[in-house]
Parts: C-alpha cells; structure tokens; sequence
C-alpha cells in the first residue's frame, strides 16, 4: 500500500507539473499575440525601407507555433526580424547544440522571420552531426540565410558556412581545411576514409549546387587526393584549402571564389543586404532549456537514482527519503528530456506510472500471476527509452524514408543511457544490501518492533543468524521466486527465498535478515 501511495502521490505532482507548463505555454500564447498585434506598422515600414525581394506578409498569425515547457513564453518573437545563432569556439562539438538550433530553424520559419545569421567562430566539431545539420536542417530555412565568419570557420564551421546563401569574412578572418578526423586523434583507416570522404563529397555537391557555389572549392577544403586550380590559387595533392578573407572574395570564373563580401560586423552584413534597421535578436536557449539539456545528457544517472531511490522507499516503513528522491529523479528525467526536444511527453510519463503500478500489483497484491509484473516492465523499460530519443532525427529520418543506419544515430544514446541506468542501479541496490543495513541513518528509519511471543509452532527459535525474526517458523502463502510472502503464525511477512526458489504451501524457517529482507529455507 506504501508503494501506491507513493505513485498517487507522483502522478499529482508530476500533473501539477503538467498544468504548471500549460499555464507557462498560456502564458506565452498571450504574449505572442501582443506582439503581433503590435509588430505590423514597423514591420511594414522597414520592409519598404529594405527594398528587398521578399514580399510583406500579411497580418494573419503562423498557422502553427511550438510550444514548449519551461519558460517559453520569454523568448523573443522572431517574426520580421533578423535572428542570430551563434557557433562558438565548442558549439560543434556539443549535441545538445545541433538540437537548439533545429528548433530554432523551426521556429524562423513558423514566426516569419526576416532572415537567419550564423556567427561563426569555431574551429570545428562533429562531421556526422554538421553534415545533418546542412543536409536536413538548413535546407528547410525558408528565409535567406547568411554565414559571417568571425573569425574562423574552420572544418565543420566551414561546412556550416557552405550551407548558408551567402558567406561574409571578417577582414581577419580565415575559412577551409575541412578534412575529415577520428575524434580521438587516431588515424582512419583507407577503406573508412574513402567511404567517409565519398559520403561528404556527395553533400558537398549537393549543397554547393543548391547555394550556386562551386563544389571543388568546398571539396579542396576536405579531399587531399587531388590537384586544385582556382587561378591565382593552386591546392597541391596533399595539401588542404584554407582562405583568408581577401582569398575567398577573390574573382574565379566570373564570380567570387566562395564568400559574397568582406564586412566588419553583421550590422555591415544587414547594410550589404538591404536589411539596415531590422531588429535584430539573437537565440539563446533559456535558463531552463540549457538545465534540460543537462538533464537529458544525464539521464542515464537519474534512472539510476530513481530505481535505487524507490527499492529504499520499498524498504523502509512510510513515505520518505527514498521515495522524494525517486519522484524528483523520474519527474526530473521526463520533462528534462521532453524540454530538451527528446520524445518524453506526458503520454510516456503516464505510460511509465502505469507499469509502475503493474509491477507493484505483481509483487504486493497478487505475488506469482507474472503477467502483470512482465508487462509493468515491458512498458516501464519501453517508456524510459522512448522519452530519450531525439524527437527531431526521428521526423527526419521518418520524413526522408525510412533509414536503418541512420535510425542507429538516435537510438544507440537511449540504449547505453538506459543500459548506465540499469546496470547502476543493480550495483547500487546490491551495494544498500550490503551496507546499508549498517549505517546509522537507515536504522532510525527502519522499525525495530519485536513480534511478541507465541505458541511453539510459530516462534520456535533455530541457532544461527542474527535479527529479531531469525528462528521463526511459519508457511509460505505465495510462491517465493525469490521473494513472496509468508505466515509466520498469523503474522504476514515479506521474506526472500535464500536458495531462489520456494512453493506455495511449504515450511520455512527464518534464517537471516539484514533490515531490508528476510531471508527464508524450506524447511
């Protein structure tokens, strides 16, 4: 009865959470509409000052905007102006990062932006993760789209630049040398590599055809097997491309080589642009989205400490320690996850209670049915992981056709996060076993209540063991596999068979104890 009352008390705060959020996505739906009300005049103007290809829209609002949970309603309104995502000195190398910006992507287009700018300063990343983000990501940007190479955009932030429907240099600035490596330094193997550099030489033209770009300018920064003629520059076999500023706007077969012009801030880039005097904004994640992106990075360790929290509450009389510390590790990893763009949703997390109270009508109600227990952790071990798949790759790879291979890039980290998990929480759970019983915290939490005497047939002491019910004799009234349950002369208690394994209706005899089971031999 403890442990449902511990999951009622977890389904009201883990709802009170939910109408929580929904007060917040109220909240911001409010806000959106006052800022729409209020954004048309000064759009309209600026457009007409712009003088820009793009036509003014009319004053109806998106058809769709996200809402997300925690603290969406304080992000800025994107529609009519220019937003800036910034690639830092180790943006590429953090996934959580690739995540931000899809849902920024999202948000330009659903908002009506003006136009998207890349900052870009990095010397590289993630290929694998840059090459979705160019392939699937930017090629949804329905807004024109800018890099500014500030002050470098070397490998990956090379690649992010060629995604963009312009490039600008800063006057001391440089762009290239986007050769593919491990990310432990050790070399690549021939056949790897060539696969690799076949499979980015196909993006590379790819995306160099839909920008009108030349691909051997991008393919010279990765790919050392040949000789590169750009006129006034020659790439050696061997050797990689890297531009300076002045390189890339250089003149080559009519156009420039690879960046449109040189500016000294985007407010130059705006001006080269017709965009001068459109507000600009630039998006960064919120206080609670960058601790959900924690959160769901760290979701291995919160499943094992919402495991190893409730077999504590389990063990101790009352709601208590282990069961707060259970509810906030499981509430945490459900909306840590769902902020951070993962499937989690309140519809996994309802999943999730009902195998809880699955497993809990098997072990406590009807011990030795089975079926509940089975199916309680089928869905409780299908919800954990679906609540961490990336949400975003899943409609990507969904939306392009279905992809075994690319299907392993976002479930291979809900796997080995779920297998830390479980792993971690049956060496904890064996270490409390262990020592717990022993530590002076855990037994002022654990009752110390002596059954009183009875008759000989059910409190006939045996040598050995120590504990206040080792000797007593009863019956098993379940199935002990290992743990069940057995009448100890009227008294009903929770006892583990200590050889595995013990029938309904057969003799035991207390053994052992150690505060959180009570050991059991058939007699």
């Amino acid at each position: 009865m403890k442990a449902m009352l511990t999951l009622v008390l977890g389904l009201f705060f883990s709802l009170g959470l939910a109408v929580l959020a929904q007060d917040q996505q109220a909240e911001g739906l409010k806000e959106d509409a006052l800022d729409r009300a209020e954004i048309p005049e000064t759009v309209e103007s600026e457009r007409d000052k712009a003088d820009t290809a793009m036509p003014v829209n009319d004053l109806s609002p998106p058809a769709k905007l996200e809402k997300r949970v925690f603290g969406r309603s304080d992000e800025a309104n994107y529609q009519g102006k220019v937003v800036v995502i910034k690639v830092g000195e180790k943006d590429l190398v953090n996934k959580q990062a690739f995540k931000f910006w899809r849902r920024v992507i999202k948000r330009v287009n659903e908002e009506e932006a003006r136009a998207l700018v890349f900052d870009i300063d990095t010397p590289g990343g993630l290929a694998f993760d840059t090459a979705e983000l160019i392939m699937v990501d930017m090629q949804k940007i329905k807004v024109p789209s800018y890099a500014f190479v500030n002050q470098k955009a070397l490998s990956a932030g090379a690649l992010v630049a060629a995604g963009t429907d312009a490039i600008y240099m800063h006057p001391v600035s440089t762009i290239g040398a986007a050769a593919i490596v491990s990310g432990n330094g050790a070399e690549i193997p021939d056949i790897m590599r060539a696969k690799i550099e076949s499979a980015f030489n196909a993006f590379v033209r790819a995306v160099s055809k839909s920008k009108g770009r030349n691909p051997d300018v991008i393919r010279a920064m990765m790919i050392t097997d040949e000789y590169y003629d750009f006129g006034e520059i020659q790439v050696e076999e061997g050797e990689l491309l890297s531009l300076t500023a002045d390189e890339a706007v250089m003149e080559f077969q009519g156009k420039p080589l690879l960046a449109k012009g040189i500016v000294e801030s985007i407010d130059d880039l705006l001006e080269r642009e017709g965009l001068a005097g459109v507000e600009v904004v630039s998006a960064e994640p919120t206080g609670m989205e960058k601790l959900a992106y924690w959160v769901a990075a760290f979701s291995g360790i919160l499943i094992l400490v919402g495991i190893g929290g409730a077999y504590l509450e389990m063990k101790t009389p009352g709601f208590g320690m282990g069961g707060g510390i259970s509810l906030l590790a499981f509430s945490l990893f459900f909306f840590g996850n769902y902020a951070a763009g993962n499937m989690a949703g309140y519809g996994l997390m309802l999943l999730f209670l009902l195998g809880m109270i699955l497993i809990i009508f098997e072990l406590f109600i009807l011990p030795g049915m089975i079926v509940p227990g089975v199916i309680g952790g089928i869905l409780v071990l299908g919800t954990l992981f679906f609540a961490m798949v990336d949400g975003f790759a899943f409609e990507d790879n969904t939306v392009r056709g279905w992809d075994a291979a690319g299907a392993l890039d976002f479930i291979n980290q809900p796997a080995l996060n779920l297998a830390i998990g479980l792993l971690g929480s049956t060496v904890l759970m064996m270490l409390m076993m262990r020592y717990l019983p022993n530590a002076p915290l855990f037994n002022r939490l654990v009752m110390s209540k002596v059954l009183a005497s009875g008759d000989s047939t059910g409190l006939d002491s045996v040598s050995g063991g120590t504990g206040e019910h080792v000797g007593l004799r009863g019956v098993s009234i379940t199935d002990l596999r290992p743990a069940g349950k057995g009448d100890f002369n009227g008294r009903v208690l929770d006892v583990t068979a200590a050889n595995g394994f013990i029938a309904e209706g057969k003799h035991i005899v207390v053994s052992s104890e150690d505060g959180l089971r009570i050991l059991v031999n058939e007699e």
